[in-house]
């Protein structure tokens, strides 16, 4: 007997992501977590673009957007010898009551409904909670410690430890499911239970972001007084002795600061409140509120993303220096890879070959964002800077003004993303066939959407102002551009239904829609990459329908049947 259809290990921003987009398909899940609630630490601090957009699907995006910094907090990167010493070179970035108007003007660059928004997991998880426990069929527990568990034919069984709280004793207890998911982050109990390797780089050293880094929260609110500058997001600085990044949590005096350990230098409470001091540059008050330490240098993937009933997302599928934020970013990318997938299994209309997708279709993606996250921790963990740029006078101008030049480069090439963002496609995956041609190219700072099988579906303001994403549905969505000449099949798509139930079918006769998705018919996903293109609601059609579910014996007899 069932107690739920897929349990989740791990409560991080991944595995309430994937409980609440579960939960809204109609399938219930148990997410199981030691921690005795939601961060009390700030990291992730940065949410993409793709993020956002998944997070627009289950509502949540606005409110998301509501946290974090104050609405008219430009979220600047600066870089400073000192936050009180000299300003290096700033990228100046929208306050987020102005982000989403800004990423309508920027389109060119930016096509996208949700432009990337800087508020910690501290406050997001709090957001992901509430949108998985909405649902009945959801439940989160945490002091639920999964100590093992074991996988049957047609079910997985977890044992769960549950500590004592103020509303329950101390017990165990087992909980079978279909599918067990590992979002149980880098020192995942999951994978290694299974004895999945993590492949890849590891222990690489850096002047910065290369060793093991000490995370201290703390008050501060005279920062903002001895800076003598507009506030920023990030303070990256650059000293004699020590680089620090200290993040704004807030906006209010609260922050984050990330400093690499010297050689030999024990990370006491001393010198923790040394470093902030060095990091500041000024003698002010602060209170250190907590302290976490973690090791950068690591580009690491999961040799497998899943064996039999178990599946590997976030932290324990992929390990990262978190430069460009791509860590967390792409542990939501594979849960929403995921979710429609566990769907159509648990619900009975995919096919063997689905389950089999996601690591087809994930791992090279965390393949291809470690490796630009390992790009960006050597453009700026490996600057070095002249001994003149910390001298007054005008040769130390000169050096300040030479190393902020490069710093301006590298902010730009770190920040400014949207390929990253934007540009993870499934041309390779078994659930698509290949168009003829190259793709666009994938390049971290150049988005070109496209509209082939594997993309991401191109996004565009509507004639209405509305968003074209708001009007795909739920599940599969069949759009329909209007070109002239593509006569409407009803019964083609009614044989598709069959495959892909909950069907929509959305007609956009807008100029600017057929011109990005350059064919009459497109059959979108629920993830919202393009599964198929044509002109025509032919066999080719109803074969990718099957193709998409993971059904290629049907798919084949959609070819072959006169």
């Amino acid at each position: 007997m069932l107690d739920c259809e897929v349990i989740i290990v791990g409560g991080g921003p991944v595995g309430l992501f994937l409980a609440a987009e579960l939960g809204q398909r109609g399938i219930s899940v148990e997410l199981f977590d030691a921690k005795e609630g939601t961060s009390r630490h700030p990291a992730a601090n940065a949410n993409s673009a793709r993020t956002m957009e998944h997070f627009r699907r289950l509502g949540i995006a606005s409110r998301v957007r509501a946290l974090g910094l104050p609405p008219d907090y430009a979220p600047d990167v600066a870089y400073f010898t000192s936050i009180a010493g000299h300003e290096l070179a700033r990228l100046h970035q929208p306050a987020s009551r102005d982000a989403v108007e800004w990423a309508k003007g920027h389109g060119f660059t930016w096509p996208t409904p949700e432009p990337p928004h800087r508020c910690s997991q501290l406050y997001v998880e709090p957001v992901l909670l509430d949108a998985a426990r909405r649902h009945a069929g959801c439940h989160v527990h945490f002091s639920s410690r999964v100590t093992g568990f074991e996988q049957g034919e047609d079910t997985v069984t977890a044992t769960v430890e549950l500590d004592a709280t103020a509303t329950r004793a101390a017990s165990t207890r087992t909980v079978t499911a279909r599918y067990l998911i590992g979002c149980d982050g880098p020192r995942s109990f999951v994978r290694k239970s299974l004895g999945i390797r993590l492949d890849g780089m590891a222990g690489e050293k850096r002047e910065f972001m290369g060793g093991q880094m000490d995370a201290v929260y703390f008050h501060a609110p005279d920062i903002y007084r001895v800076s003598g500058r507009p506030p920023a997001w990030q303070y990256w600085t650059f000293g004699a002795r020590q680089r620090a990044l200290i993040i704004a949590v807030d906006g209010a005096g609260h922050f984050i600061m990330n400093v690499q350990l010297r050689d030999g230098e024990a990370a006491d409470s001393g010198s923790v409140r040394s470093r902030i001091a060095e990091a500041i540059g000024a003698d002010i008050p602060f209170e250190v509120k907590s302290r976490s330490t973690w090791t950068a240098g690591f580009a690491l993937v999961a040799e497998r993303f899943a064996e039999k009933r178990v599946f590997l997302a976030g932290d324990a599928a992929h390990l990262f220096t978190p430069t460009g934020g791509l860590g967390y970013n792409t542990g939501i990318d594979d849960a929403a890879n995921l979710a429609w997938k566990l769907e159509a299994m648990v619900k009975g209309f995919a096919g063997d070959a689905l389950g089999a997708s996601y690591e087809a279709e994930r791992r090279p993606a965390a393949l291809r964002n470690t490796a630009f996250a390992r790009g960006f921790a050597d453009s700026i963990g490996h600057v070095r800077v002249p001994a003149a740029a910390y001298e007054p006078g005008a040769a130390g101008d000169a050096a300040r003004a030479a190393v902020g030049d490069y710093l301006a480069f590298h902010a730009t090439g770190e920040f400014v993303i949207p390929g990253v963002h934007l540009g993870t496609r499934y041309e390779a995956s078994p659930l698509v066939v290949a168009e003829a041609g190259a793709p666009p190219p994938d390049a971290a700072n150049l988005y070109l959407p496209s509209a082939r099988a594997g993309h991401r579906a191109p996004h565009l303001w509507l004639a209405d102002g509305r968003s074209l994403y708001d009007r795909f549905g739920q599940g599969f969505t069949l759009l329909c551009t209007n070109a002239p000449g593509a006569p409407f099949d009803h019964e083609a798509v009614q044989r598709a239904a069959r495959a892909l139930p909950q069907l929509a079918v959305v007609r956009i006769d807008e100029a600017e829609v057929a011109q990005a998705y350059d064919a009459a018919y497109v059959l979108i996903r629920p993830d919202q990459h393009v599964a198929w293109r044509g002109n025509a609601l032919d066999r080719a059609f109803e074969a990718a329908a099957h193709r998409t579910v993971g059904h290629p014996h049907e798919e084949t007899a959609a070819l072959t049947t006169p």
